[in-house]
């Protein structure tokens, strides 16, 4: 391990670079989903969303949602429900932040 600081003093030891592992953050959160016409819907991820992500048709939701990695049930749960009601929340996810930049959310 080497070690950097002004005038040779010893600081923070380092590591070198293929031995350091990336911090890959978490935020626990829930989708918020809004049914925004026959067959488009709103998804925004809360708290910590960067905005509102808009979907044209169910199988994109599904595509959205499986990305997500959202078990297949709690998809359809979702799918079943925002036919019938305008909203829908998909509660206690925990996502990566790579994942949620992927995602657009």
């Amino acid at each position: 391990m080497g070690a950097s600081g002004l005038h040779g003093r010893a600081m923070t030891p380092s590591l070198p670079k293929e031995q350091r592992t990336r911090a890959a953050p978490h935020r626990l959160g829930r989708l918020w989903i809004l049914r925004a016409g026959t067959s488009t819907y709103d998804v925004m991820f809360r708290p910590t969303g960067n905005g509102v992500f808009h979907i044209a048709t169910e199988d994109g939701l599904r595509a959205l949602l499986w990305g997500a990695t959202i078990p297949e049930a709690r998809i359809e749960e979702a799918i079943a429900a925002l036919r019938t009601n305008p909203e829908y929340e998909i509660s206690d996810l925990t996502l990566s932040v790579d994942r949620l930049q992927k995602l657009g959310l």
